[in-house]
């Protein structure tokens, strides 16, 4: 089994499709500039999926919010 069908089957698919994206997207310090509504657009997700997907992150202490637009996702190099 492919890594990235076992994380959709952890996470669900577009959970899944969200995380990849904000790693693909962040900058070298984890910083991302993207409004929720640009999120729904380029993903086709639903606001309530993404809000839970943040909060889900938020949780983990691996994402914040640092206002409406900017987000910063903790990526560390180690495991």
């Amino acid at each position: 089994m492919n890594f990235e069908k076992l994380m959709c089957s952890i996470f669900g698919k577009k959970r899944y499709e969200l995380l990849k994206f904000l790693c693909e997207n962040a900058d070298e310090n984890g910083f991302i500039m993207i409004k929720i509504s640009e999120i729904q657009n380029k993903l086709d997700l639903s606001k309530p999926t993404i809000i839970a997907t943040f909060k889900f992150l938020e949780e983990k202490k691996l994402f914040r919010r640092l206002k409406n637009g900017l987000y910063q996702i903790y990526i560390k190099e180690e495991i």
